[in-house]
């Protein structure tokens, strides 16, 4: 298994970064970049595998993400510190984490 910096499996701070080569990802998670933001309408954050929400149901309107984020962005976020989606409905801002999601992180 690998570890980054932070002694984490698949942290979501130090994954690769990936450009994408079109806005929105396929409907399978293996289409999502390891280190995506899924931002429900909700204001909540999560992971591409997060078992709350189904791939295909990841779409605008009620969905927005960020296929590139800032590395320590997932840590940041808060509701002094949102995360505006950047893709899907980029009106979305997430201000909190899945704590799923942040459990594996």
């Amino acid at each position: 298994m690998d570890y980054c910096r932070h002694e984490l499996s698949n942290c979501a701070d130090c994954a690769p970064r990936v450009r994408p080569g079109r806005d929105a990802p396929g409907a399978e998670w293996d289409g999502w970049p390891p280190s995506a933001i899924i931002v429900h309408e909700s204001g909540k954050a999560h992971l591409p595998g997060c078992t709350h929400i189904v791939p295909a149901d990841v779409r605008p309107p009620v969905y927005g993400w960020v296929l590139d984020p800032a590395p320590g962005a997932w840590r940041r976020l808060s509701g002094s510190g949102p995360l505006r989606a950047t893709g899907g409905n980029t009106r979305r801002a997430a201000v909190s984490r899945c704590q799923t999601c942040d459990a594996t992180r």
